[in-house]
């Protein structure tokens, strides 16, 4: 499975989202591709590199699914 570089952990805060066609929407941390849901029966979440991560009914989920792995793979919030 795709891990974030640690040069990508500082770009995590923010997710951007873009559709690449009607079917297709890819999902940016600053200028690296983090991932992207395809849309066929299901919505697929698939990393950068391929991997496969997960099905959904809805966008929203598959978006979802992929910003928590995001936050996931940046580690834990700073103490208060």
């Amino acid at each position: 499975m795709t891990s974030l570089s640690s040069t990508e952990h500082a770009e995590t805060d923010d997710v951007r989202w873009a559709a690449v066609d009607p079917r297709t929407w890819e999902a940016r941390c600053g200028s690296h591709v983090i991932g992207t849901v395809v849309f066929g029966s299901r919505y697929v979440v698939r990393l950068r590199d391929g991997d496969m991560t997960g099905f959904h009914t809805s966008l929203e989920s598959a978006k979802a699914q992929l910003e928590a792995w995001v936050r996931w793979q940046s580690g834990p919030p700073g103490e208060l």
